[in-house]
């Protein structure tokens, strides 16, 4: 971090680093940066020297109460409350030596009411005493000032304001402008300044201080659960138990009473929904923080929600004047609170823990994984620093605080960037001239596949319609520009080459502006990988696949080798005579059938697949036999199959592959179907194979394991290709790499079996 120079000549002057005279808000707490330039180190002393906020209309009528914030060597961190319309907001510098510096600006504020908003609730038990748990170092144990319902609800209303604001903050430093989810807000009277909550206390609701202490503010929904603080407080469904049988039932529990709640917490309003446990309490004896979960998930067919405890509800702020305090104070919280993962030995830390944990849970409500940043435990200690120009010591840590925070300073309490890209178009994020976009547009995954040109093949990346985000080789970023997203990008095969050995891997990951990834461990794979080439002719059937890593890496795994055209010679006399629809070989009166059916068998992993024909038989893409000469039968309780006419083309096929195997498929035809499936595990990456121009799709070829037992997991899949013009040579139909027999292991054990004719 360089520090300016500073010229004692010089006159001090504020300097803001995040906004914009005249700019347009759409949240209503915003976070303010900025630097006193020219100011003296002498001049930083925090008892004397502060930034003071004033918002004011443009008639110059109090919009709310001013506020003061500490600097750090010249800088200071604000959060402004808005009121719709315009608002003058001014600052003013103080210091021992009097009023050093104003500066003045103009907001303009518009509640995005056209998107819909974080839902707060509370889940409180059927007989709740309706306190949390609170140390008694808070307000000195003389009252419920931090314990009570009417503390929590403020505390957590707060929090919410933050968490909006830290958030905008973090999309402006990304390059994805300032945006943020709002809070469904309700005329009641407000709790986030301390004028408004004293105001309140004296009856004064109808003042006019500050603003008024009646506004729209974030409304705080209270549901009943049918559960007893007893149940609610059960060592087997608290979630930290490691011996408990029901670590999420709180969670369920949670969802049913927002259920039962219904109108906009309801099922079928399908909200996004912040759930704070109010009964939460940490039980000394076993070491557990009862009715406690961290659990949050998306269901964009009924309600999002992430749940969190109120055990460190105490040390959040209740209003802004607290926020500085709560996040600076260095006193222990004390034995009688629970330490959760053990980063709470001060009040400021736990209020890190609690605001930052709870904002995580909230992200798994908006669809976000585990990944670094928020969604990966990075606020104990670093939530802070989104809010202060310097941090106190760590405890839980024994490291110093950092004297000077700026957006160059390391901070792991921000979201990582697919949360903002994803973030960037979804529907609690819109601002008013965005786009409007279809789901499948959202969730759609980036394209990977080989194209062809004059030039040769090329690599073509793509996410349309919103273009591409990151496209990393070898984990080495070749574009990273979401600022402005290109909406393709291509590699030339030799490009590639000149740079990358084919004899190793190479892993390409590429990431669309929805925030959505894919990954291939190997995109040498999607160029072709060889030709056959057809006996007595000059025609070259192209070949490309997937394979599994152990098949890159082991020579001594047992395989079955097999390939099927779509395409099959069979004898026009006996049990397979065909009708005229068929073509027929007038040289060898024999007849060709073509494929009418697909049957992707999956289940945990990719078992293989069956290709049905015409006249009714059926070829499997895997083994034919076990070991024992019985006929293989696949499994798969994933498995789809489809019909198609015989004049259907396939056009695509896509083969996921996870934890090193291959474990899904699905089959695109030129008919529109789509059927088959893609992987279930979290970690799993997904190729597309297609035939370039001018080729077409002729079959497919793979190989499985082929040891005893009776599952062969399938080691390769691909696709064989062949130029549109030309007719599949009758000499392709004897070709043994072109077919399913044997799959180079041998005769059959044994002879025919009884159960062994279905495969031919």
């Amino acid at each position: 971090m360089i520090i300016p120079e500073r010229s004692a000549a010089a006159p001090v002057q504020i300097i803001l680093g995040n906004v914009e005279d005249d700019e347009v808000i759409f949240q209503r707490c915003l976070l303010l940066t900025g630097r006193c330039e020219n100011l003296a180190d002498d001049a930083s002393d925090p008892s004397s020297t502060y930034i003071l906020v004033r918002t004011l209309s443009s008639e110059g009528a109090e919009l709310f109460p001013d506020q003061t914030w500490p600097l750090a060597r010249g800088y200071f961190k604000a959060l402004l409350f808005l009121s719709p319309g315009e608002n003058t907001i001014s600052l003013t510098l103080h210091t021992s030596s009097g009023v050093l510096s104003t500066t003045t600006l103009t907001l303009t504020y518009f509640p995005p009411l056209h998107a819909p908003p974080l839902q707060l609730a509370i889940l409180v038990a059927s007989d709740s005493p309706l306190l949390i748990d609170c140390p008694s170092t808070k307000s000195a144990g003389l009252c419920n000032a931090h314990s009570d319902l009417a503390a929590a609800i403020a505390k957590f209303r707060m929090t919410a304001y933050m968490w909006q604001a830290m958030t905008a903050e973090d999309m402006r430093q990304k390059g994805l402008g300032r945006r943020s989810f709002h809070l469904e807000e309700e005329w009641l009277p407000d709790t986030v300044s301390r004028t408004f909550v004293n105001k309140a206390a004296h009856g004064d609701l109808a003042s006019r201080e500050g603003g008024g202490v009646m506004r729209s503010t974030a409304k705080v929904n209270l549901v009943t659960a049918t559960q007893t603080v007893r149940e609610l407080r059960d060592p087997d469904v608290a979630q930290q138990n490691e011996n408990g049988t029901r670590r999420d039932q709180l969670h369920s529990w949670f969802t049913d009473a927002l259920a039962q709640a219904g109108g906009s917490l309801g099922l079928d309003a399908r909200p996004v929904v912040a759930g704070l446990i109010l009964d939460s309490h940490y039980d000394a004896n076993s070491g557990l923080i009862l009715a406690h979960a961290a659990l949050g998930c998306r269901n964009d067919n009924g309600i999002s929600l992430g749940v969190f405890g109120s055990h460190l509800t105490y040390s959040w702020p209740r209003f802004l004047e607290e926020v500085v305090p709560s996040l600076t104070d260095g006193r222990a919280p004390g034995t009688g609170v629970g330490n959760d993962a053990g980063d709470c030995l001060s009040m400021w830390e736990a209020c890190c823990v609690g605001q930052g944990a709870f904002l995580h849970e909230a992200g798994h409500a908006f669809g976000s994984p585990h990944r670094s940043g928020i969604m990966e435990r990075g606020y104990p200690v670093h939530w802070a620093r989104n809010f202060l120009s310097s941090t106190s010591p760590s405890q839980a840590r024994n490291e110093p605080g950092i004297p000077v925070v700026t957006a160059d300073t390391p901070n792991d309490a921000r979201w990582h960037i697919l949360d903002a890209l994803s973030f960037k178009y979804h529907m609690h994020f819109r601002q008013p001239m965005d786009p409007l976009y279809d789901s499948s547009v959202l969730s759609k995954m980036p394209d990977v596949k080989v194209m062809y040109a004059n030039t040769g093949p090329y690599l073509q990346m793509s996410c349309e319609p919103l273009g591409l985000a990151i496209v990393e080789f070898q984990g080495t970023e070749t574009l990273s520009d979401w600022k402005n997203p290109c909406k393709s990008c291509d590699w030339q095969l030799h490009e590639l080459e000149s740079m990358w050995s084919r004899d190793q891997a190479l892993n390409v990951r590429v990431v669309g502006m929805n925030g959505v990834e894919k990954t291939l461990s190997n995109v040498w794979q999607l160029f072709p990988t060889g030709a056959v080439k057809v006996t007595g002719t000059d025609v070259l059937i192209g070949k490309a696949s997937v394979a599994s890593q152990e098949l890159a890496t082991r020579d001594d795994i047992p395989l079955w080798r097999w390939a099927v055209l779509f395409k099959q010679r069979t004898s026009s006399g006996g049990r397979r005579s065909l009708p005229n629809w068929a073509a027929r070989n007038s040289v060898t009166d024999e007849l060709v059938v073509s494929a009418t059916s697909i049957d992707c068998r999956v289940g945990a992993l990719l078992d293989g697949a069956v290709v049905g024909f015409q006249d009714g038989h059926k070829v499997p893409c895997g083994p034919r036999w076990d070991r024992d000469g019985h006929q293989h039968h696949f499994g798969g309780h994933r498995s789809e199959e489809r019909s198609f006419a015989a004049t259907t083309n396939i056009t695509m096929i896509e083969v996921s592959a996870a934890n090193g195997g291959l474990d899904a498929l699905r089959v695109h035809s030129s008919d529109g179907q789509t059927w088959g499936c893609l992987s279930e595990q979290e970690q799993s990456e997904t190729t597309s194979l297609e035939a370039g121009p001018p080729d077409r799709i002729i079959g497919f070829f793979g190989c499985n394991e082929y040891s005893n037992g009776s599952y062969f997991r399938t080691m390769e899949f691909g696709i064989l290709t062949l130029n549109k013009d030309v007719d599949i040579p009758d000499q392709a139909f004897d070709m043994e790499e072109l077919r399913n027999t044997d799959g180079g292991c041998g005769e059959r054990p044994n002879g025919d079996h009884e159960d062994g004719n279905e495969w031919v």
